[in-house]
Formats: structure tokens, sequence, C-alpha cells
């Protein structure tokens, strides 16, 4: 079972060591867990705003499987597995074949406007990549996926602006690529970070991509969570905070 260290407050104070992020008032490691190995590059936080560790064994309402994918949580982590094989036929059948589930999907919805995420994930039992896109479905412009971080074993990291769904001549346009791969089955810490019209993005060991792009200073009301490949994903320690402008 996790031991938790007591939160103070929903503000957090940063430690800066060679490489190491230092969370204090958070408490977000078990006993014998790496610290997270990012850091914000182009914001500082603010108040957090979502946290989860998996420890209530119900998953959060902020948390919203996609076709027909199967979530849980397993040892004080969130596992996510394919649909059914019966459910990704039943939408094949109706012509769906894109969204029958054939893979893990959630989204997660929290503030994204101007924040920054930090999180463990893994990639599991033959899953090959990850997205980590910001959307803005049906709130605000209801322009569809905006940005995302993509992960891969084989295909390297991009950083990608997504199109416009309510313009037909807008198109994805990749923004900063890096050719680390992942390997499965090994934790990795990510952190994302919106401000304005810059993203970063970076995970343990690979390169940190940056870019600016109009289309990323939009409003988005949720985090969307696609997979690549048949397999499983796991998450844990997942925090939310407002961005803020790094200081002068």
């Amino acid at each position: 079972m996790k031991r938790e260290q007591p939160v103070q407050n929903n503000r957090i104070s940063l430690l800066v060591l060679p490489g190491v992020l230092l969370i204090a008032g958070v408490g977000i490691l078990s006993a014998g867990e790496s610290e997270p190995d990012v850091i914000p590059v182009i914001s500082r936080p603010g108040a957090l705003v979502f946290k989860d560790d998996f420890g209530k064994g119900k998953i959060g309402p902020e948390w919203k499987p996609l076709h027909g994918t199967r979530w849980k949580i397993v040892e004080g982590t969130l596992r996510g597995e394919p649909s059914t094989k019966e459910y990704q036929q039943a939408q094949i059948a109706k012509g769906n074949k894109s969204h029958s589930g054939r893979t893990p999907s959630s989204r997660l919805l929290v503030p994204a406007d101007n924040c920054i995420m930090l999180f463990r994930f893994k990639l599991t039992d033959g899953l090959s990549g990850a997205h980590f896109g910001f959307n803005d479905g049906s709130f605000k412009t209801g322009t569809g996926h905006v940005c995302r971080f993509t992960v891969s074993t084989r295909k390297g990291l991009t950083l990608q602006k997504d199109k416009n769904a309510k313009l037909k001549a807008d198109m994805d346009k990749t923004l900063a690529t890096s050719n680390f791969n992942l390997k499965p089955d090994i934790w990795y810490w990510m952190m994302l970070e919106i401000v304005g019209n810059q993203m970063a993005a970076q995970v343990s060991g690979g390169a940190v991509l940056k870019a600016h792009h109009a289309r990323i200073d939009i409003p988005k009301d949720q985090i969307n969570l696609p997979t690549r490949g048949g397999g499983i994903i796991f998450y844990d320690h997942v925090r939310v905070w407002k961005a803020l402008p790094l200081a002068k």
C-alpha cells in the first residue's frame, strides 16, 4: 500500500537538483520509488488543480473511458486495456473501426488551459505507443484535438499541432521530433506544459521538445489519452497544476 505524505496546501515548492525535481508539500511518492526526473522548462507551477494516486480503489469521475476500453485500479495504479473482442466486432460491423476500442483510450476532464501535467506511465503487453493531447471537444470552441505529444517504442517522440475540425483545409502539423524510443515494461515520468501558444513535452531520458503555434493558444477542456497497438497502459502519480509564466 502506498504511504503518502500529508498534503500541506494546494501549492508546491520546488527544489531542483541535477536532473531531479523534488516536490515538497505534495507527497507523490512511495518509499523506494524513483523521484521525477523531469522539470518545468517554459513555466512554473501555481495552484494544484488535480491529483490522483489511485489509492482509493475507485476510479475518479474525471477519468472517462472511451470506445468500450476497460479500466481498473490495480495495486494503486490505473490499468487500461482494449475493449472486448465482441465490442470490437460490433463496432466494426457498424463501420466504426477507428473507434472500436482495439487499444486503450480515455480522457481526463480537468482544466487544461495554461497547465503543467506530471505523471508516470508504462506501456506493456505489446502496446507500441501513446498520445498525450489537449482537446477542445465541446465546451468552448468545439474545434476538436488541439495539440499532442506522441511517444513510441519504434517511431520516437513527436510534438504535433492538430487540425481544426471546423476548417476543412486545416491539417495536422509536426512541430518537433526526437528519435528517442521508449522501452516496453518500463515506468517513465512525463511532463507536459501549456502556456499561451507554447507547448513543452518531455519523458524520462528523452529530449525536451518545445514549440510555438497559434492553435495551441485556444481554450482546452480536456486531456486526451489514446494509445497505439493492442496492449495495456498503466498510469500513476498524476498531477495537474496551473502554469504560471517564468519569473523575469
